[in-house]
């Protein structure tokens, strides 16, 4: 394998963890808007713990990688368009380089 095809590699791995972590912060937003049973108990429990996490995994991205993880949550945020209201906040690793 090439540095070339490792680095790639590596990028993937960690927008894709970044993802990850996003997806579960907008279902922990998603329980807690539907009521307060043990689950809403439990994401609001461990929201701040996904939202560090995002930071930091947004903090530690190259510029190709944010790049690539501004796109990832604009297609996220295209897709589940009907259901997101639209307030033109900044982009989510614009907010996590900044808090």
């Amino acid at each position: 394998m090439s540095i070339e095809s490792s680095n790639d590699s590596s990028r993937k791995t960690r927008v894709a963890q970044a993802l990850g972590v996003y997806r579960s912060i907008a279902a922990c937003h998603e329980r807690l808007a539907r009521g307060d049973d043990v689950h809403a108990l439990t994401a609001a429990l461990m929201l701040p713990c996904y939202q560090a996490g995002f930071r930091r995994l947004a903090r530690e991205l190259g510029a190709a990688e944010q790049d690539e993880l501004s796109a990832a949550l604009r297609r996220m945020e295209r897709a589940d368009a009907p259901a997101l209201p639209r307030h033109g906040a900044p982009s989510a690793v614009h907010r996590a380089q900044t808090a």
